[in-house]
């Protein structure tokens, strides 16, 4: 999950430092009055708005390889009921300046997660509650990470489509008809989901069977493209699947409201990486066990108004998530 904490109090320093004093300049001798004429003035450059973009956005679904042994359609044949389900992350946290990274900071146990219901009649229609984020011992860096999710999701109540193959199809708040109140909400429930919902290839499979995902999504206020690949490692009831997934963005400049205003951030990259083995139930709607190992690295450029230079900062987070589900 895309996290703020380090960037936007950096972008917060930049913004309160004093640009440089400007020289005062020298009397000018005595003499002749020369009259400068401006040259012709030039055309400002015209930056249209970037083209809006139907997000998620499925870019290939492949199967990679069909497994051995006997071969079945993997499909969701959701049961009516409500379920918990809960991610408990735990990261430590670093950040280069100046050629030397500083000391790891490790933060507590946080957990977040979704109440989510089922109905008889609809299987493909759940009724999702954003449940309250929680860490194992207060601290500003926990309250920093879960910032967004408090801000944008606790407690809300939202209404998500999938077809019996796990993909997305439509994603609503129930506060918010109409999407009026932005979309950062909505693009960082759809980034959670395509990290917690394994999505199944249209043909039959055995055990070793393979098949890759690429998506692009937004992270953050980022555009990103997430390739998940996941491996069937053992059919049965439930099924056993080591999930490999990356999300990469490329150099962009930033538009986040949480800067502070006359500061600007320029992303010069961004990988975020999920893999282990989890286990997905059919009859429920996301992953209900196992443990992710998390890496991730952003190198960001930010520039203050009126300061002479920017600083570019690289956060680096390594840890891991565990998944679990409850009635």
């Amino acid at each position: 999950m895309w996290s703020r904490r380090s960037l936007v109090a950096l972008a917060s320093l930049i913004a309160c430092q004093d640009p440089p004093a400007k020289p005062v300049p020298e009397a000018a001798p005595a003499g002749p009055r020369v009259v400068q004429v401006a040259p012709p003035s030039t055309p400002a450059t015209i930056v249209l708005p970037a083209p809006a973009i139907d997000l998620p956005k499925l870019e290939s679904f492949q199967l990679l390889d069909a497994g051995t042994g006997a071969k079945a359609v993997l499909r969701y044949q959701r049961v009516a009921g409500t379920s918990s389900f809960l991610a408990e992350t735990t990261l430590s946290s670093r950040h280069l300046e100046n050629g030397a990274f500083s000391a790891p900071v490790k933060l507590p146990a946080i957990r977040d997660g979704f109440a989510i219901t089922v109905a008889a009649d609809q299987p493909g229609r759940l009724a999702l509650r954003a449940l309250p984020g929680e860490s194992a011992t207060a601290s500003p860096q926990a309250d920093a990470y879960l910032a967004s999710w408090r801000k944008l999701l606790q407690n809300r109540r939202m209404t998500v489509t999938l077809d019996d193959r796990g993909q997305i199809a439509t994603v609503g708040f129930n506060d918010d008809p109409t999407g009026t109140r932005g979309a950062q909400a909505r693009d960082d429930l759809v980034q959670r989901l395509l990290s917690t919902i394994v999505p199944l290839p249209v043909e039959p499979v055995g055990a070793g069977a393979r098949w890759r995902v690429v998506t692009i999504l937004k992270q953050g206020p980022a555009f990103a493209k997430q390739t998940a690949t996941y491996t069937l490692v053992a059919p049965g009831a439930t099924w056993k699947v080591h999930l490999k997934l990356q999300r990469v963005a490329e150099e962009q400049r930033l538009e986040d409201p949480a800067l502070p205003a006359g500061v600007t951030a320029d992303l010069l990259a961004m990988f975020r990486a999920f893999e282990g083995d989890v286990e997905v139930d059919p009859k429920l709607a996301m992953i209900v066990g196992g443990t992710l190992a998390i890496e991730s690295r952003l190198h960001v450029k930010l520039t203050g108004a009126g300061q002479p230079a920017a600083q570019e900062q690289l956060f680096e987070d390594t840890g891991r998530v565990v998944l679990s589900h409850g009635r």
